[in-house]
């Protein structure tokens, strides 16, 4: 049999160079979106090549070594742990902050929590297809150091409406919610990377549960503003180590990068010439096709649309939960600031159950599939694990909350890097603001929902709209050749 002879390395990969360095299906991709990026790039017209994407070029990073890739993972989680408890540390302190600046209305003191959830509605819109533009390095370091800044501004506030706009603000320039999964998935093979998958996403839920158990003894005996304070100082530290073992991990950035490295000076500066003076109307075009896409994957991919809404009833009822939990502790039952924040500790304990049992499932469930269920004969997944195998987890994940909020939105992130491949953080950016959208008003209805139908059959209700959407996950795992062709993407 003749040598396969590999392929050239291009600038920005399409879906199925990309995919084929990870092994990935690419079943999703919007080829039509890519074509004005690719052209538009000035080392594909200089007609060399980089290093060649063979299963063993050390550029690449999947055949980084497993200690590098692990601390990469474990950075990348820290700072979302700190963003999270960022945004969640000053729950127990809204009382707090109400009469600080003599706010009496209840409306206020909710969307102060869950604006946020609101910002971020947008914030996947932009960091998302920047990071598939320009590298998923840059853009992280840009909006880790702004998420800085205006959380350190956040605690000078002087009233209520500044706090809640630099809240909002420090919710538009969080970059580690969209940016982890994809970074995941440029690290790990298809394989592999449950285990960093749950890792990255158990971290940052951690942190929603355990930030509100600090926020509240830090508000009792210190003052709100410290929760803001210091955040920024602990986060500020977790910047610089991140921007030390980071590295960039987006193969068309790594490729333009070796393509000048490889050039002499002359072509480099040809090169980099091309490249500035290429920033006309084509290039706005390709910029605007990038930000674009999560709005075509979430308009065509009906599955995507399903699996965002799910996602976003989850997201909903965990925000109505930290949103209302110390409030009504507080109120009902006398409890102090620091009383409150020791509530979350459910939260925290179900978290870590839930993380634990995705690290042990996920990748088993990838490779055997669910339990006495017959193979599927399709040559798509002769060679490639079926993607829909992620949602196997769901099936238990459904029956206990927080341990199965964990094992929701675990296997659902994996499952879009997966069919997805090299757009996926155009794919969780899609699905984002449909669970951020949900994370923010719910909690604003909350206090009037249960004004009317009491805490009883107000979570009943709640309960009941989630048996409903239950049942996408579902489907997607007992008859996945069915959902498979919701999976397509119109260009």
């Amino acid at each position: 049999m003749a040598e396969r002879k590999a392929a050239p390395l291009m600038v920005i990969a399409s879906s199925e160079s990309s995919a084929g360095t990870r092994g990935v299906p690419p079943p999703c991709t919007p080829s039509g979106l890519s074509t004005a990026t690719e052209h538009q790039c000035p080392e594909k017209q200089s007609g060399q090549a980089a290093p060649d994407a063979d299963d063993t070029n050390p550029l690449l990073p999947q055949n980084w070594p497993s200690k590098r890739k692990w601390m990469i993972v474990v950075v990348l989680s820290l700072m979302s742990l700190m963003v999270n408890m960022s945004l969640v540390i000053c729950a127990p302190a809204s009382s707090a902050i109400a009469e600080d600046f003599g706010n009496h209305d209840s409306f206020l003191s909710v969307i102060y929590i869950t604006v946020p959830n609101l910002s971020q509605v947008i914030s996947p819109l932009y960091i998302g297809p920047l990071s598939e533009r320009l590298g998923r390095v840059p853009v992280c370091h840009f909006f880790n150091g702004l998420f800085l800044i205006i959380t350190m501004i956040a605690g000078f506030s002087t009233s209520l409406s500044m706090v809640i706009v630099f809240r909002f603000l420090a919710g538009s320039s969080i970059a580690s919610i969209c940016l982890n999964p994809a970074i995941t998935g440029d690290l790990f093979s298809i394989k592999k990377r449950g285990s960093a998958m749950s890792i990255t996403s158990m971290i940052p839920i951690l942190g929603s549960a355990v930030g509100p158990i600090a926020g509240g003894y830090i508000t009792q005996y210190l003052s709100w503003r410290w929760t803001f304070w210091l955040m920024a100082i602990i986060t500020g530290g977790v910047s610089i180590l991140t921007a030390l073992v980071s590295k960039e991990s987006y193969v068309p950035a790594i490729r333009r990068k070796a393509l000048r490295k490889a050039s002499s000076n002359e072509e480099r500066v040809s090169l980099m010439s091309k490249y500035i003076t290429g920033w006309n109307m084509d290039t706005v075009k390709a910029l605007a096709l990038l930000v674009i896409r999560p709005f075509a994957i979430l308009s065509s991919c009906r599955i995507a649309v399903l699996m965002g809404l799910y996602l976003a009833v989850l997201f909903a009822y965990i925000s109505l939960m930290a949103a209302t939990l110390a409030t009504i502790f507080q109120d009902v039952y006398g409890f102090s600031e620091s009383q409150s924040g020791l509530v979350y500790i459910a939260l925290t304990i179900g978290t870590l159950s839930g993380a634990l049992m995705c690290n042990f499932t996920l990748d088993y469930f990838l490779q055997r599939g669910l339990p006495f269920s017959k193979p599927v004969d399709d040559d798509d997944t002769a060679t490639v694990p079926r993607p829909d195998n992620r949602l196997i987890p769901i099936i238990p994940g459904m029956l206990a909350f927080p341990v199965g909020l964990l094992l929701s939105t675990t296997p659902i992130m994996n499952y879009l890097v997966d069919i997805f491949g090299d757009r996926a953080a155009s794919a969780v950016a899609a699905v984002l603001p449909l669970r951020y959208i949900a994370g923010a008003f719910l909690p604003v209805a909350a206090p009037y929902m249960y004004a009317t139908l009491g805490y009883g059959w107000g979570n009943s209700l709640l309960a009941f709209v989630l048996c409903v959407v239950a049942r996408v996950p579902l489907l997607v795992i007992v008859q996945p050749q069915r959902m498979r062709a919701l999976t397509a993407v119109r260009s």
